[in-house]
């Protein structure tokens, strides 16, 4: 049997083949199908090695173009980096720019709204090493800068000038433990010494218990210290504590609470009236168009306050020697409050004698006919004494007449 097949395998072969594409042809008659069948084993014996390949060609050409393309990565990412850096140096640049003209419009607005005459500076450094909390400024002696002078910003006061350099000027900070200041609140005015802590805080001293101050309140320079005009504001308060004799009130400036990069100096402080009601939600402003000479009434009272008394008898010695406020250039000499005025800090001198007033009837008075404006009353003629009977006044011999001698 082996034998037969050995022999006539090629035939037996040939005729499988022939049987299996019958029964393949059949097949695809049956399923309709216009794909001869030899191209199907075609494809399916071929398309695996072909997908194979594809596969490690792309592989290969992938790995060698990633090869040259990444051999100058470094030096791409490093321009990348290059450029970003300038892009961001560049966009810092251009946020300075943003916040110093922001600050500059939020200065020139405030100097306009304020009454007192002012001039811009930049804080230039920090002096935490001078014994004190201070900045310098790059205004000095040589710009009208003097010591005493306040520094404020829009927000708040910043504090006082304690030295003056030709080019530039030391200003202590609110928040020093030397510096002080007259303030007043802002609801029932109740009145206090604004004192630094040394810390990011400061405190006002000198308010008796009792007198009400609210915390959140606003507080306001005074004008008392004759250092910074009223009006200006200070801080808001942040805790109100109760003591023996006095309150205990801390206060958050609000000049401080950023670091001032530009500042104004008041060179003539011009007092103005404490707003009713700070916002809350932005910087506090001054109302414009406020008058100097507005007397503001404090909260249910009808009198003056000291500090509105103080400037009117500083208005009145100041108009008696003829000194008009915020007129004098920087370094005009201010008039002397230390002059007596009658009627002001010195007592008033008595009226003089009206001359209406009736004299005192006198018997040896003209009368009232003579004393007429159109005629003058004529001395009354002297007499001569009688001669008394006793002694009879002599009689002088006439002179004779001389007769002319030949």
């Amino acid at each position: 049997m082996e034998s037969i097949f050995y022999r006539y395998r090629n035939i037996i072969v040939l005729l499988i083949v022939i049987f299996a594409q019958l029964i393949l042809l059949a097949w695809q008659v049956r399923n309709d199908s216009d794909v001869p069948m030899v191209r199907v084993w075609a494809v399916s014996a071929v398309a695996p090695v072909a997908s194979t390949i594809e596969g490690l060609r792309n592989g290969t050409m992938g790995f060698f173009s990633n090869y040259f393309e990444l051999r100058n990565a470094r030096e791409q990412s490093r321009r990348l980096k290059t450029e970003v850096d300038r892009l961001r140096v560049e966009n810092q640049l251009l946020k300075n720019e943003l916040g110093s003209a922001q600050r500059a419009e939020s200065l020139a607005g405030f100097q306009a709204r304020n009454p007192s005459k002012m001039i811009g500076a930049r804080v230039i450094a920090a002096t935490p090493g001078m014994g004190t909390r201070s900045v310098l400024i790059d205004r000095g002696s040589q710009s009208g800068v003097r010591r005493g002078m306040a520094v404020v910003t829009p927000d708040g006061i910043v504090g006082t000038v304690i030295a003056v350099f030709p080019f530039a000027s030391q200003v202590r900070s609110v928040t020093d433990p030397g510096f002080a200041a007259g303030v007043e609140s802002e609801k029932n005015h109740v009145h206090g010494v604004l004192k630094g802590l040394g810390t990011s805080s400061a405190r006002v001293d000198f308010v008796p218990v009792g007198q009400k101050i609210e915390n959140g309140e606003m507080i306001f320079t005074s004008g008392e210290d004759r250092i910074f005009p009223r009006g200006l504001p200070v801080g808001r308060v942040t805790s109100v504590q109760e003591g023996a004799s006095f309150q205990d009130i801390t206060v958050e400036p609000s000049g401080t609470e950023q670091a001032p990069e530009e500042v104004l100096v008041i060179v003539d402080p011009v007092h103005q009236a404490i707003p009713d009601e700070a916002p809350g939600d932005s910087p506090v402003f001054l109302a414009p168009d406020l008058s100097v000479d507005d007397h503001s009434q404090p909260a249910g009272g009808t009198g003056l306050t000291p500090a509105d008394k103080l400037r009117d008898q500083y208005k009145k010695i100041g108009d008696a020697q003829k000194h008009v406020f915020g007129v004098g250039a920087p370094g005009t000499l201010p008039p002397n409050f230390n002059l007596k005025v009658p009627g002001v800090n010195a007592p008033a001198q008595p009226a003089p004698q009206s001359a209406t007033t009736p004299a005192t009837p006198d018997k040896k008075s003209v009368p009232p006919a003579a004393a007429s404006p159109d005629k003058k009353a004529a001395p009354p003629a002297a007499k001569p004494p009688a001669p008394t009977p006793q002694t009879a006044a002599p009689r002088t011999p006439a002179p004779q007449a001389k007769e002319p001698q030949p």
